[in-house]
């Protein structure tokens, strides 16, 4: 009889670890969890849109309602930003869309991280860095009349970009869209050196040298 009562028992924890191993149908650790590949949406404006879709495959005969997924996005600094879904009746599938701002000369790498009871998916991506601001420098001859314009073109940063200032009053300057118009109001032979200075829509800024004569 005590024989009898102690393979019961034994049968009895056998069954409950294999339904532990097998995880119940309803439990939010059964079933399998993917994440995308994501997806990059540059705003043009010094961010980006870093998509991606994460769905949970419940088991056989079971449904995705009511289950928690939890997504936590996280770059290189440490910032993270955190979402929870719970997912509806004939939906297994959700789009997660984070908002990261750009680097200026470094990029930035992200990494994603899904999460239901103990399954986890993760993918990362890399945000490419804000190509530092650049211009040539301007020259003028002594042989260029008063009123000569030269140009220079502005690159990288963000646009648009914005005329600052500009050291001296020997100089007319305007800045069309990426290209500054530089004019020397001014003539002689005696060297003098002026700095035009602008920013980028991200706030950096840019210090363009002139040489001219008066």
């Amino acid at each position: 009889m005590k024989t009898l009562r102690y393979l019961t028992v034994l049968l009895s924890i056998a069954v409950i670890m294999m339904l532990q191993a097998c995880g119940d149908g309803d439990s939010d650790t059964a079933g399998a969890l993917t994440i995308s590949q994501p997806t990059l949406t540059d705003n043009k404006d010094g961010s980006f849109f870093v998509s991606v879709t994460v769905t949970y495959a419940p088991p056989a005969g079971k449904t995705a309602q009511g289950v928690e997924v939890t997504t936590i996005a996280t770059d290189a600094f440490g910032n993270f930003q955190a979402d929870t879904h719970t997912y509806t009746s004939g939906s297994n599938s959700v789009i997660y869309s984070f908002f990261v701002l750009q680097r200026v000369g470094t990029s930035t790498s992200l990494s994603i991280v899904s999460n239901i009871g103990d399954m986890r998916s993760a993918v990362s991506a890399v945000i490419p860095a804000i190509t530092p601001m650049g211009a040539p420098a301007v020259q003028f001859k002594t042989t260029d009349a008063p009123g000569t314009v030269l140009t220079s073109a502005i690159t990288g940063g963000v646009i648009p970009y914005s005329l600052v200032s500009v050291s001296t009053t020997d100089l007319s300057v305007t800045l069309i869209g990426t290209t500054l118009n530089v004019t020397n109001t001014t003539t002689g032979v005696n060297t003098a050196n002026a700095t035009i200075t602008v920013s980028d829509a991200f706030g950096s800024l840019l210090s363009v040298p002139v040489g001219y004569f008066k």
